[in-house]
């Protein structure tokens, strides 16, 4: 029999929507997969077109309300195809869905998409040996629960299982290994010497010997290491147990995702910096070293300041006056997060390490400009050469194999220059999981693959692949300049 009163329709309609939103999610506490700290619990969603998000609550005891128990984690619904799944280890609520690990966004915040009805976690902070109560509890948009609470008991018993210190063993040896044999070389050139008569280098050896031992020791070997790293699977996961992958990891570093990203950025990075400092310094110097200038120790010292005072307070520093209420947006009465956009953030850290760069370079460059000969200057002034002609074809000249020495120098120190962008940025912006950061560089990204991702092996790789780099690029620079040839 048909209904046909709309009144009735809609009031069993009504019905049914309440008896679905009712319904709880299936919660199966697997006390077969408890690890130390974390219990594994299966759910099964019923299908609700209310729900937009899934919190986990946690309590001591069983409970009815939400004030009696302690939210643990959120799961939001929402489209996940523009979204990128965080590795479990990577996350504090490790989640997964459809055997994989969830979609996050990029607050960290996992998403489940709202046609899947299972999904499993392993919840940490669990104290071992205690009985926890675990209610999974779907909610709407105003964050109001979609059915009666209904917790379920768990514990995990799991101990905790504390990774074996590696066998440091080899490395011992190894350091041994090298100060015995660099004993037995100066022991042996100290025998020569008196051999062939060399009496005034008696005690030569032995002075020498502490540092080339340190030089070893604290040089040689670690970038040694470094090296055979490159061609390993090292990493944090199985310390010392490392294997052989030979050049796996340099094809790893050419397919990272944002690689020519950050390798542009890296360009740009030194190549700005650089040209500044010695375009800047060099204009300072200029000034500073011309004839008649009252008042010259005064300055030198004050444009020495950001260079005498320690680079991480003054980085700490220009952060604080870069923040929304910080020293800038006082003075220009805005409330803008300067470091949060990809292209002023750049722009920003760039101009930081300028203004810490240009002081030392113009103290360089002074140095080098009250060598030039002014007997030189003197004569130009009589031919009627103007002051820019003379800076151009007598002062340049005469600067070259300082400058390009210098130069050089800036530019290997700029390209592993850490510390300016790690305490104003941290490599940030966001850009996507798993990419450098939007004023990353490579420097700065090797840090977060050892570090933050454990990849040891990949960051040995590209360190190598780093100074590479800048040992082509050295011996061309110095090629084409030439400036060698002149001190020699």
């Amino acid at each position: 029999m048909k209904i046909r009163h709309p009144i009735v329709g809609v009031v069993l309609a009504a019905l049914a929507a309440t008896a679905v939103a009712q319904e709880t999610p299936d919660v199966v506490v697997r006390n077969d997969l408890a690890e130390y700290r974390r219990i594994h619990v299966d759910v099964t969603l019923p299908r609700s077109t209310e729900r937009r998000a899934v919190q986990v609550w946690t309590a001591g005891a069983s409970f009815d309300s939400l004030r009696e128990a302690e939210l643990h984690s959120t799961i939001r619904i929402g489209a996940t195809s523009a979204l990128l799944r965080t590795p479990i280890e990577e996350a504090y609520d490790a989640c997964w869905s459809d055997a994989l690990p969830m979609h996050r966004d990029a607050t960290g915040t996992a998403v489940l998409d709202a046609a899947t009805e299972r999904f499993s976690c392993a919840l940490p902070g669990m104290v071992p040996g205690v009985e926890h109560w675990i209610a999974v509890v779907s909610v709407n948009a105003r964050g109001d629960p979609l059915h009666p609470i209904v917790p379920v008991p768990g514990r995990t018993d799991a101990l905790d299982q504390r990774t074996p210190p590696p066998d440091t063993r080899p490395v011992l040896f190894a350091l041994g290994a090298i100060v015995l044999t660099l004993v037995v070389l100066l022991a042996y050139l100290r025998w020569r010497d008196a051999i062939q008569g060399r009496r005034g280098a008696r005690l030569a050896h032995l002075y020498v010997a502490p540092a080339v031992i340190a030089l070893a020791v604290l040089t040689f070997y670690p970038v040694a290491y470094g090296i055979w790293l490159a061609f390993t699977d090292a990493h944090q996961s199985h310390l010392g147990e490392q294997s052989w992958v030979g050049l796996a990891n340099f094809g790893t570093i050419f397919v990272t995702p944002g690689v020519a990203r950050v390798s542009l950025f890296t360009l740009v990075w030194a190549v700005a910096n650089v040209s500044m400092h010695v375009c800047l310094g060099l204009l300072i110097a200029t000034a500073l070293t011309r004839p008649g200038l009252k008042g010259r120790t005064v300055y030198r010292t004050l444009l020495l300041l950001p260079w005498a005072i320690p680079g991480y307070i003054s980085v700490l520093a220009w952060r604080g006056m870069l923040e929304p209420a910080g020293l800038l947006n006082a003075v220009l009465g805005t409330d803008l997060d300067w470091l949060t956009q990809p292209g002023a953030a750049r722009t920003l850290v760039i101009l930081v390490n300028i203004w810490l760069g240009v002081p030392f370079m113009m103290m360089a460059l002074s140095g080098a400009l009250q060598s030039v000969p002014q007997e030189m200057m003197e004569a130009a002034d009589v031919d009627g050469v103007g002051r820019w002609r003379q800076f151009r074809h007598l002062t340049l000249p005469s600067l070259k194999s300082v400058v390009v020495p210098l130069s050089l120098l800036g530019f290997i120190w700029t390209i592993n220059m850490f510390h300016v962008i790690y305490l104003m940025t941290r490599g940030a912006p966001y850009v996507g999981f798993g990419e450098p950061g939007a004023t990353d560089i490579l420097i700065t990204y090797v840090y977060d693959v050892a570090f933050e991702y454990g990849n040891y092996g990949v960051a040995a790789a590209w360190s190598v692949a780093i100074f590479l780099i800048l040992l082509g690029f050295s011996w061309f620079y110095l090629k084409k300049t030439r400036a060698l040839e002149a001190i020699s």
